[in-house]
């Protein structure tokens, strides 16, 4: 069943109070981490751009896709940390947008042109530009939600890890795969080596 990209996205509010919080954060993340950040985040709320015949569109990211999309210069070089490349909060919502332009069958050169000496503002303007954020309906009736994606949370686990120290979880959050939970546990530490 091939996608269709006239028909707008339709994400849930919660999807860019994610992108607010994950601004927030400290990232440092590896072309491989940068990879399962994205699809994960287009498997959560936008689940019909994984089907389709066209295969930039069907599938996932992979880090040669991204690599292919740097040499175009549509995402910025990388931090270099010691010997390796590590990528932020910028190559993250830069990396969404190229996601969203494929998605939309954009062609390689119209990305790159839309993608040159932007900001980040500008960068989550294109990148909501089009998508409609639905509010989660409480009451079950059809209309206000996007089918599988998770209830929105309304609470958070506190998650004690030593005097002072503890990690918060939201509730209902999903269970990560191996590689998303190495993931954590290396922002967990970076973040802890940076501010202890």
């Amino acid at each position: 069943m091939a996608t269709d990209p006239t028909r707008p996205i339709r994400i849930p509010n919660s999807a860019l109070e994610e992108l607010a919080e994950v601004e927030l954060m400290d990232l440092s993340l590896t072309m491989d981490d940068l990879v399962v950040w994205v699809n994960e985040v287009v498997r959560r709320f936008v689940p019909e751009a994984g089907r389709g015949d066209d295969r930039r569109v069907s599938g996932g990211f992979t880090a040669r896709t991204l690599r292919h999309y740097q040499t175009l210069g549509c995402l910025d070089a990388p931090e270099k940390v010691g010997k390796e490349a590590r990528y932020g909060f910028r190559h993250y919502l830069q990396a969404l947008l190229i996601r969203k332009l494929l998605h939309e069958r954009v062609a390689a050169e119209r990305i790159q042109g839309l993608m040159d000496g932007r900001t980040n503002d500008e960068y989550k303007e294109l990148l909501f530009h089009g998508i409609e954020l639905v509010a989660r309906r409480t009451d079950g009736k059809a209309g206000g939600t996007v089918a599988n994606d998770p209830p929105v949370p309304s609470a958070w686990m506190r998650i004690p890890v030593a005097a002072g120290v503890e990690i918060h979880l939201r509730e209902h959050t999903a269970r990560p795969k191996p590689a998303e939970l190495k993931q954590w546990l290396r922002t967990i530490e970076t973040a802890l080596r940076q501010h202890l």
